[in-house]
C-alpha cells in the first residue's frame, strides 16, 4: 500500500447549523474505519463533546473551540490518524490559521440555503423571532471558506454522493491511495486528475485543421493575374486600307 496514504491529515467539515455536516462526518469516519484506516471523529457541535464543553456562542468562545479541536486534530494527524472534525467554526481566520499550522488540511464546506434550513432546525425561526441570540446566518455572521477543497450542497445531494466527492479529492491530494478508494466505494475507480496546463483554453479548437499562414510578400493568384494583365502592352489596331 502507498506509504504516503498512511500519513494522517485533518478533514475539517464546516457549515451552519442544520446543514448536515455531522451526518457527513460520521459517514466518512465510518467508511474510513471499515477499510482499516486509523480515523477519529470529533463533532464540535455535539453537546457531549468535552473539548467544547462550557463554551458559549460568543466570537471568542467559538474561536477557542476551533483552537481546542484543532490542537487535538493536529496531534492525531502527526501520529498517522485521520482526524474527521465537524465544527460550525463560523469565522474564516481561525480555520485559515489551523490550515497554516497543520499543512495537511482538507476543508469541506457544507452549504444549504436558508429556505431549507428553516425546515431542518427550529433555531432559525427562534432567532428570527428574537427568542435566541448569536445564531450564525441570522444575527451573527457565518463566513464561508474562500478556497475549500470540496463544497457540498446538502439540499441537492445525498450523503453518499458527497462522501464520494470527498474521497476523490483525497485521492487527488494523495492522502488516499486508489486501492483504498475502491474499497471505500465498492469497487469504483477514482477519476484521473487533469494534467497541468490542459484546461479549457488549451483544448479549444481541438480537431480543427490549422489554417496555413500566407507567405509574406507573395500575392495571391488572382492578384498576380491582374498585375500581369496591367503590365502587358495593348494590342495595336490595324489601319483600314
Amino acid at each position: 500500500m502507498d506509504p504516503q496514504a498512511q500519513t494522517g491529515f485533518i478533514l475539517w467539515i464546516t457549515g451552519m447549523n442544520g446543514t448536515g455536516k455531522s451526518s457527513l462526518a460520521r459517514f466518512v469516519h465510518q467508511r474510513l474505519s471499515l477499510i482499516g484506516r486509523r480515523a477519529e471523529l470529533v463533532d464540535a457541535d455535539d453537546r457531549a463533546e468535552l473539548l467544547t464543553a462550557g463554551l458559549g456562542p460568543s466570537k471568542d468562545d467559538r474561536d477557542l473551540a476551533v483552537k481546542r479541536v484543532g490542537h487535538v486534530a493536529k496531534m492525531l494527524a502527526r501520529n498517522g490518524v485521520v482526524a474527521v472534525c465537524a465544527a460550525l467554526s463560523p469565522y474564516r481566520e481561525p480555520r485559515e490559521a489551523l490550515r497554516r499550522e497543520s499543512r495537511r488540511f482538507v476543508e469541506v464546506f457544507v452549504d444549504c440555503p436558508m429556505e431549507a434550513l428553516l425546515g431542518r432546525d427550529p433555531i432559525y425561526k427562534k432567532a428570527m423571532a428574537g427568542e435566541v441570540k448569536n445564531v450564525p446566518g441570522v444575527d451573527d455572521p457565518y463566513e464561508p471558506p474562500s478556497h475549500a477543497e470540496v463544497t457540498v450542497h446538502s439540499d441537492q445531494e445525498r450523503t453518499e454522493a458527497a462522501a464520494l466527492r470527498i474521497f476523490q479529492a483525497l485521492v487527488d491530494l494523495k492522502y488516499l491511495a486508489p486501492a483504498e478508494f475502491g474499497r471505500l466505494t465498492g469497487g469504483q475507480r477514482p477519476k484521473r486528475a487533469r494534467p497541468a496546463g490542459r484546461g479549457k483554453a488549451a483544448g479549444q479548437g481541438a480537431g480543427k485543421p490549422r489554417a496555413r499562414p500566407k507567405a509574406a510578400g507573395r500575392p495571391s493568384a488572382r492578384q498576380a493575374t491582374k498585375k500581369a494583365a496591367a503590365r502587358a502592352p495593348a494590342p495595336r489596331r490595324q489601319r483600314k486600307r
